[in-house]
């Protein structure tokens, strides 16, 4: 993986439940992270790992609800084949299907817009993930390709997006306010760079 693999992403690959302290921080925050993508897609790797740092300086909260995994996690954990892996580890980056979809479209420029629904039936086993639809999911997850290759049995086809899945990443231990801060961030870069 980019970095030292993640120990919740080992149990989620293992179908093993995560304990509270290695979930997300606020579940609520995995709403920004389509925005997220979206304003962090047009900057050059210079500002992404800007946004990373950025992200990557803000303190851990307390949290005020219990830890909590995105909704639909749990089918997937039940479920076997790729698909589920990879519904599994996007979970763990505080990714509900809905957040998925949106995502997935930013990162396509629109060419694939599927309803959440969908996203649940790759999660499931009863939609194949294909090559071209894990190289669409990977930017996610920093996972680098021949990883996912090999946990998945699938060859990822896609355009990597450096730096995106660590920003994904250091935004899952953050709350909803604080994730609107890191688009906060990338918005503004966005603008400036348009600027220049």
């Amino acid at each position: 993986m980019g970095r030292k693999p993640h120990e919740s992403d080992r149990l989620v690959l293992g179908g093993h439940p995560v304990p509270a302290e290695l979930m997300p921080q606020d579940r609520l925050a995995g709403g920004e992270t389509p925005k997220i993508v979206r304003a962090v897609l047009p900057l050059s790797d210079e500002q992404r790992a800007e946004v990373l740092a950025f992200a990557d300086s803000l303190p851990r909260q307390q949290r005020t609800q219990p830890a909590q995994m995105p909704v639909s996690f749990d089918h997937y954990l039940r479920s076997e084949g790729p698909g589920a892996q990879i519904m599994r580890l996007l979970a763990n980056r505080n990714m509900n299907q809905s957040a998925v979809a949106r995502a997935v479209f930013e990162i396509t420029r629109g060419g694939r817009y599927w309803a959440a629904s969908t996203y649940a039936l790759v999660g499931t086993g009863r939609k194949e993930l294909t090559p071209d639809l894990l190289g669409d999911l990977a930017p996610l997850l920093d996972i680098p390709a021949d990883v996912l290759g090999t946990l998945t049995g699938v060859t990822p086809e896609g355009i990597a997006v450096p730096g995106l899945g660590e920003i994904i990443w250091a935004v899952r231990r953050l709350t909803r306010a604080q994730a609107e801060e890191v688009r906060g961030v990338a918005e503004a870069m966005t603008g400036s760079r348009r600027g220049s």
